[in-house]
């Protein structure tokens, strides 16, 4: 099937086998049948475990970018080619694309954010507790998501912190993304989901429950979560299923049974961002 930015599909860093892996919730069955995965399926398990996978466009080319403890990789979509594979820290947890190609990834324990300009060029920037980087293409600056919520300035391929903004509850930032239309981004905690309006500088709580990985906001304006239940036999921060947290009643989940995603989030254009 051709799949475009209309698909209702998730795309996951799923732990259980280190792939990348695209799927249709709404599908029959338990276990739901992949749409796209990297490595291909039929390929030995790769060696990095993944941590996140957004989906960015490069001169309106799909690719998908993924972050692994230890690694950072770009993949074009239609045929899976590697365009980038780079070294990064063991705590990576979120990678973003910034408009002159150049990789940056968030590297929680190190407290580092690092721009990738080759396999063998980069630099450093000291942020402590880095978890989540989104671009913003109208106002050519970077979020990042700490023991704040940063703002940085991005120029002469150095980024700069220009602003940062206390998080509710907790100094404690684990994911961060963009709503489909409006100027405004998903943050979570080890407390809460949250909205953050940029032109106000104000956070807004979407729902309580604690220690979400990652969120986003479906077609139909809906938004969903990783489920942070704790899954029989799997690691704390790992899921297997989807869980809409606005509306909350009733409560929808789907789930894609022995898949343990650490993040998941709607395959959409980011409009936001590229």
């Amino acid at each position: 099937m051709e799949i475009t930015a209309q698909t209702p599909a998730l795309l996951c860093a799923d732990q259980a086998d280190n792939r990348i892996r695209l799927f249709n919730p709404f599908a029959a069955g338990d276990r739901k049948p992949p749409l796209w995965t990297y490595p291909a399926e039929a390929a030995r398990n790769p060696k990095y475990m993944p941590t996140d996978a957004k989906r960015v466009e490069i001169g309106g080319i799909v690719h998908v970018l993924a972050a692994y403890h230890g690694r950072v990789q770009l993949v074009r979509f239609s045929d899976q080619k590697l365009v980038k594979d780079f070294s990064s820290y063991s705590s990576c947890h979120s990678a973003e694309l910034l408009p002159d190609s150049v990789i940056v990834t968030a590297n929680s324990n190190h407290g580092r954010l690092r721009l990738h300009r080759s396999a063998v060029e980069f630099v450093d920037l000291k942020l402590p507790y880095a978890h989540g980087v989104t671009w913003d293409k109208a106002r050519k600056c970077l979020w990042a998501l700490g023991d704040f919520l940063y703002r940085l300035n991005y120029a002469d391929g150095k980024l700069s912190i220009d602003e940062k903004f206390e998080l509710p509850l907790s100094p404690t930032g684990h994911d961060l993304f963009p709503l489909r239309g409006e100027a405004r981004l998903l943050v979570s905690n080890n407390d809460a989901l949250f909205l953050f309006d940029i032109a106000t500088g104000k956070f807004e709580t979407v729902s309580n429950l604690k220690a979400i990985k990652s969120a986003s906001q479906h077609l139909d304006g809906t938004i969903w979560a990783s489920d942070p239940a704790e899954i029989e036999g799997a690691a704390s921060w790992q899921s297997d299923a989807v869980l809409r947290v606005r509306p909350a009643a009733p409560e929808i989940r789907y789930r894609n049974e022995g898949t343990r995603f650490y993040k998941a989030r709607w395959w959409q254009k980011v409009s936001f961002s590229y």
